[in-house]
């Protein structure tokens, strides 16, 4: 049975993990899964697709924008430009694929594809929460008419829907999961006296890279075993403004650039304590879901789905969002105790296991789309 992820993906970060996650489930499943994904970017999703053997079709698939900037105007102008011949690829891939079901992971992308939905067929994959305002209430409950329901990755996200308006019957939640990343790898090396505490993904205000900073210049001198070890792309102004901040703080001695780093098991097993220091509503994080599966502790703030994914006190801490001072005091505990890193990433391990395991996360997908079939079958 055909089954379509249509992912735009212009730079692979946790949502493309989790299509490519998701597809694989399928086709282990006996789904037979196909890609759309788009020809901006940087092409890292296509390679990755072709390494894994997916069929996939690349098209002018961007961003028609809610939102009234000069740069999301441009893109918007740029993307009605290549609007026609998006046309022409995408009712050629329906023509020829036929897919029982297309999920979809952007809903810009769904703005451009409008003549093609279909409430029988198509669903929106939600990896993000959704701003309650005006121009959102309109959008989306446009669409609520025209898909067959959205599948949020939290309830964080399922919040926010039902919060501008959509109906709980259109609301579904499924948590993301992974396969097992750390499975056949060795322990992680020991390190002596030193603890590294570390951080991944995009480097920017929103990440709360500043506050974690900003703490661990507060635990630095107590703490003269621990680094500070940043993962992501470094190459940004914002990077630049970190670098002089922790300068500034007599830290920069302490912080270890990786940049960006492919490949997760180089990433996780180089830490003690992972931290995602958010200050936006991120939806559901996979550094923090991945970092549980190689035994590691997680400091996270209280924002979007990081609650949904760590028991505070169990399997990490939860910490106020853009309080320097309450990190620190949490990164202080863990970093005074080999043992309670040890129990509390043994906890992480564990849960990630029973509850974002990538066999859990197919299953639940497969109920959503198999009573979608029902339905389909019971209307013809």
């Amino acid at each position: 049975m055909q089954t379509a992820i249509v992912c735009g993906a212009g730079i692979v970060s946790g949502k493309e993990i989790m299509a490519l996650e998701l597809g694989e489930g399928l086709r282990s499943r006996g789904r037979s899964v196909n890609y759309v994904t788009s020809l901006w970017g940087d092409g890292d999703f296509s390679v990755r697709l072709e390494a894994l053997g997916f069929p996939f079709r690349r098209m002018r698939l961007g961003f028609i924008s809610a939102t009234l900037s000069l740069d999301c105007l441009r893109m918007t102008a740029d993307q009605l430009c290549h609007w026609p011949g998006l046309v022409r690829d995408y009712r050629r891939f329906l023509h020829e694929e036929n897919p029982r079901h297309i999920i979809h992971t952007n809903w810009h992308h769904l703005l451009l594809l409008r003549p093609w939905l279909r409430p029988e067929r198509d669903l929106l994959w939600l990896h993000e929460v959704v701003p309650d305002k005006p121009q959102y209430v309109r959008v989306f409950g446009w669409l609520a008419k025209r898909l067959r329901c959205f599948i949020g990755v939290s309830e964080a996200v399922a919040e926010s829907l039902r919060r501008i308006g959509i109906p709980a019957a259109k609301i579904q939640v499924i948590h993301n999961g992974l396969s097992d990343p750390s499975a056949g790898l060795p322990a992680r090396p020991a390190r002596g006296s030193e603890v590294n505490i570390g951080i991944v993904g995009q480097i920017g205000a929103w990440k709360g890279h500043e506050d974690l900073v900003e703490a661990f210049a507060l635990i630095a001198a107590q703490y003269p075993e621990a680094r500070l070890h940043i993962f992501g792309p470094d190459d940004r102004e914002f990077a630049g403004h970190l670098k002089r901040r922790a300068a500034d703080l007599g830290i920069a001695p302490r912080l270890v650039w990786r940049g960006f780093v492919r490949d997760r098991a180089k990433i996780y097993p180089m830490m003690d304590i992972c931290v995602v220091p958010s200050r936006s509503a991120d939806p559901l994080p996979t550094t923090a879901i991945e970092a549980a599966f190689f035994g590691l502790p997680v400091v996270a703030t209280r924002r979007g789905g990081l609650p949904e994914i760590i028991e505070d006190g169990m399997t990490g801490y939860l910490v106020e969002a853009e309080r320097p001072q309450e990190l620190a005091q949490r990164l202080g505990e863990l970093l005074r105790s080999a043992d309670l890193r040890e129990k509390m990433g043994a906890a992480a391990r564990k849960r990630a296991q029973e509850h974002f395991s990538r066999e859990r996360f197919v299953a639940d997908f497969l109920r959503v789309l198999s009573a979608g079939e029902e339905v389909s079958q019971a209307s013809i």
